[in-house]
């Protein structure tokens, strides 16, 4: 029997069993993923902007076309990630427009629908590139329209669309030289053909495989030098009342390139390659409250997908405070805490740097206010790197004093196909750097899995971190102490040193009474602690007070050697409370 309509239940089915499909093929789509960056996560975003249609919808199916439609399409932009992804939700959203007012459709009607669905995904670009998903749209959509005036059966239309779209794809080559010179198609039209695979596959059996993510042995993308002029893959979304995207697209042009505003007057999705992310955020801004806004770094990715060979990847939040530069050596993933100055919301060290937060600390009379990473954050980023390793790492903030904890494991509990170990800190700024370094230097190694735990739980109870506070301002704004605690201590001249128990809890470990040579008398109260026959490393960060934390670097580097001193400055996470002048100096003894 063929299938004469299509109603909003169907419409739900045809695009569940689509994105099983996509989903079996996210470790090749990223594989072949050359154009327009070579950042291998073509795939990955492909399935999660399909896999959050499903999360967002399973519980809300509408049996009328027309209401489906819409939900399906703003949960896209919801989800979109990435080229493909946002031009896919551009698609769904036209879609949804001609499907708007129908319970249930025809195939004509459909092709008619898909027809203006190819039209959004053309207008969300500032130059549509023919040779990608937006070729194989088209003429899938061209041939929708043909046969839809033929054969009134979907089973019968569908199938024959389906052999021009994947001639479509086998063409794209032809069309794009950088295709052709990596010897594949494009990623995203093979996307959208592994979606409409999925659907005919469906439409023939009549039956949806439990949505998983299959076992899929990782290999590596093709080879491609990485010409991208620009460093972060930034995307957000803006609600608002008639928003003009023409004004918007004009405004964000000249902030990079790959730009694509997906949407319509109420809802936009924005997805650019910048060096900016803040100024896109902040023009943003101007247009309507946004939400989900990230900035990916393209340079970290495209050494994930080439230049990896240790099967765990290890991942901190940005509150580790380690310098750049061993963020870099050591391969370590980042996923970045967010904070707010009033109503200006920032993400740290990407929308905001260090420097820059304590410049705003010192003129801003909104105290700031910082949040963990979401779940949405952390599973963006173990999808991506369960694209190019076996399992990961995570390490971060004592449970007991932030959520960021509890949000990382959630996101690792929804990801049961890529095994990933959630370790809490128990230490908080360089002391989790420090801590992180270990586990690196583990993984550098070629250590197990279970070996690296047993590393990182030893280094945790080698390392303790000592905070020397200038004073309480920031705490008492911050809500960690009472206000009769710090008049206390300005009045006795009181400046406390505080470090966290082995449960992770702030606690104060010490004071020095006056100012008088306190940084001299803070190294004596930590060569206390030091037995200096032993190894160590020693991590020191500051609040706003370079020059002065020099000097401790430099007694340091004289007592251990220049390899095992780390110097960085207090992000946000520690900042926030501690305050200007504070100094931060970890200590951890080398097993």
């Amino acid at each position: 029997m063929g299938i004469q309509y299509l109603d909003g239940v169907r419409l739900y089915r045809v695009l569940s069993a689509g994105l099983q499909k996509v989903l079996e093929r996210e470790d090749h789509l990223n594989k072949i993923n050359i154009f327009p960056v070579p950042d291998a996560d073509t795939g990955t975003n492909m399935a999660y902007t399909l896999s959050t249609i499903k999360e967002n919808l399973q519980q809300n199916v509408h049996s009328n076309i027309g209401d489906m439609s819409i939900l399906i399409a703003d949960s896209a932009l919801d989800g979109a990630r990435g080229n493909a992804g946002s031009i896919l939700a551009q698609f769904l959203v036209g879609l949804s427009e001609g499907l708007h007012d129908k319970a249930k459709v025809t195939a004509q009607q459909f092709a008619d629908a898909v027809k203006t669905g190819k039209q959004y995904a053309y207008q969300a670009l500032l130059h549509p590139t023919e040779g990608t998903i937006l070729t194989v749209i088209s003429e899938w959509s061209d041939a929708l329209n043909r046969l839809s005036t033929k054969y009134s059966d979907f089973v019968e239309v569908l199938a024959r669309a389906l052999h021009v779209a994947q001639k479509s794809l086998k063409d794209t080559p032809k069309k794009l030289k950088v295709l052709a010179r990596a010897g594949v198609v494009d990623a995203g039209g093979q996307g959208f053909v592994d979606l409409l695979n999925g659907i005919q596959d469906f439409i023939s059996d009549g039956k949806i495989r439990k949505i998983t993510i299959p076992r899929i042995t990782k290999s590596k993308p093709k080879e491609v030098n990485f010409n991208e002029k620009y460093q972060y893959c930034t995307e957000c979304v803006i609600s608002g009342e008639n928003i003009n995207r023409i004004k918007l697209r004009d405004h964000l042009s000249q902030m990079g390139d790959s730009l694509i505003i997906a949407g319509t007057k109420h809802k936009a999705k924005i997805h650019i390659h910048t060096d900016q992310p803040k100024t896109v955020f902040d023009i943003c801004k101007t247009f309507g409250e946004i939400k989900n806004d990230k900035a990916d770094d393209m340079l970290q990715q495209q050494k994930d997908a080439h230049k990896q060979t240790k099967p765990i990847a290890l991942v901190v939040d940005s509150t580790a405070d380690l310098p750049e530069e061993i963020i870099d050596e050591k391969n370590i993933h980042i996923v970045p805490v967010r904070l707010n100055f009033g109503d200006n919301h920032y993400i740290d060290k990407v929308t905001m740097t260090s420097k820059e937060f304590w410049a705003e600390l010192i003129k801003n009379p909104n105290h700031p206010k910082t949040s963990q990473p979401t779940p949405n954050d952390f599973r963006r980023q173990y999808q991506f790197l369960a694209t190019h390793y076996e399992s990961a790492i995570s390490i971060h903030l004592p449970a007991k004093s932030s959520g960021t904890f509890q949000s990382a494991l959630t996101a690792s509990k929804a990801l049961t196909t890529f095994p990933t170990t959630i370790i809490d800190g128990n230490c908080v700024s360089i002391g989790t750097g420090l801590i992180a370094v270990r586990a690196a230097e583990a993984i550098e190694d070629g250590r197990s899995m279970d070996e690296i735990i047993k590393i990182i739980e030893q280094a945790k109870a080698l390392t303790k971190i000592y905070i020397l506070l200038d004073n309480l301002d920031s705490a008492v704004k911050g809500g960690r102490v009472p206000k009769y605690k710090k008049t206390i201590a300005d009045t006795l001249k009181i400046s406390p040193i505080l470090s966290l128990s082995a449960e992770g809890t702030v606690i104060t470990d010490g004071k020095l009474l006056g100012k008088k040579n306190i940084d001299d008398r803070f190294i004596k109260y930590i060569n206390k602690k030091i037995a200096y026959s032993e190894s160590y490393r020693i991590g020191i960060v500051h609040g706003n007070c370079e020059e002065r934390a020099r000097k401790f670097e430099q007694y340091y580097i004289n007592e251990i050697g220049k390899e095992n001193v780390f110097f960085s400055q207090i992000g946000p996470g520690l900042g926030s409370h501690a305050g200007t002048n504070a100094i931060a100096i970890a200590v951890q003894k080398l097993a």
